[in-house]
């Protein structure tokens, strides 16, 4: 009798062990859809369709108000975005950013620490990078007017970029600076990365401030044109701040590798998260690991001729690695 009630628990062990695991694959096999919570007021639609309070906005949709209308969207950690009437947004929605298009009227958009935000309009792109919590408003009609209520966002137009503190507003072609100058970005086989939370591949141009994104197996380099070269490793994470007319170039290196090698005259220098600052050396060159990994990792910067020089860490682990080549003087971090 006891070996029968031990064999009966035993199989109910195990029934409930395989069900739980294939629940486990299949909510694992399940993609995670991104949508949020609907508030509308008077005609609204989505993606051509009639919208009711209470549906569900999806990513990538477009959802416009018409006259004497206005709608909600509810985002959930990504935040909250307002449409007053006669509004046009196209919005897709990632685990942490927001991106989209605002094809006519106006939006309301306020965002948790750790949101980025670009959004798109005729003459500009407005764009938060997350460090804070921020509530500002776009208006695309006639040139367009971003007003800050909190936090920092900014304007970028072709005149340039211009920071949008609490309380301040700018509107696009207000502004001019002395000449705003282009990066060009080439990656590995014209595969996309990302750059300030949008999708970008080769030809691309980029601004200073921009923050860029390589995904596993795909890498990128920028042309800085007279100041130089930034060449980045798949899997890495970085933003980057040029400047012709001072001659400088700055990588702020969150993860992975950069490889800088600037022109005569031109100050370059790679920051990494611990507070190291590796400027480049006499042969114009700097060129900076920063991840945690286990020392027996084969990665490395291109090939083996890239040698290792561990800046700090405990055990197996690197915290942060600067690179030079075997026939190079070694690049030391200075602050």
């Amino acid at each position: 009798m006891l070996s029968k009630t031990l064999l009966r628990k035993f199989i109910a062990v195990w029934v409930t062990a395989a069900i739980l695991t294939m629940t486990s694959v299949l909510t694992a096999a399940t993609p995670f859809i991104r949508s949020g919570g609907l508030s509308v007021t008077g005609q609204v639609t989505v993606d051509g369709q009639s919208a009711i309070s209470g549906g569900t906005f999806f990513s990538d949709s477009t959802i416009v108000t018409a006259a004497d209308s206005s709608a909600t969207l509810s985002l959930g950690r990504l935040g909250r975005i307002e449409l007053p009437a006669n509004s046009s947004l196209t919005l897709s929605l990632t685990d942490n950013t927001l991106v989209g298009t605002l094809h006519a009227g106006q939006g309301y958009v306020t965002t948790p620490v750790g949101v980025f935000v670009n959004i798109a309009t005729k003459d500009g792109l407005v764009s938060v990078d997350g460090t804070r919590a921020t509530s500002f408003t776009i208006n695309s009609e006639n040139n367009t007017t971003v007003s800050t209520e909190t936090g920092l966002a900014e304007l970028r137009t072709r005149d340039g970029i211009e920071p949008i503190s609490s309380g301040q507003n700018a509107v696009a072609g207000s502004f001019v600076l002395p000449q705003q100058f282009i990066a060009r970005l080439t990656t590995t086989g014209n595969q996309p990365i990302t750059v300030n939370g949008a999708s970008a591949a080769s030809g691309a141009n980029l601004l200073t401030g921009a923050i860029i994104e390589t995904p596993a197996g795909v890498g990128a380099t920028i042309n800085l044109g007279t100041l130089g070269e930034l060449e980045i490793e798949p899997g890495s994470e970085l933003t980057l701040e040029f400047d012709h007319n001072g001659n400088v170039v700055k990588v702020n290196l969150r993860r992975g590798c950069g490889r800088l090698r600037t022109n005569e005259n031109v100050n370059g220098e790679i920051v990494t998260p611990d507070g190291k600052t590796t400027k480049s050396d006499s042969k114009r060159r700097a060129a900076v690991c920063f991840a945690i990994a286990t020392a027996s990792d084969g990665g490395g910067l291109g090939t083996g001729a890239w040698t290792a020089i561990i800046l700090g860490g405990a055990g197996a682990i690197i915290t942060a690695v600067i690179l030079t080549r075997d026939d190079d003087e070694v690049i030391s971090p200075s602050r």
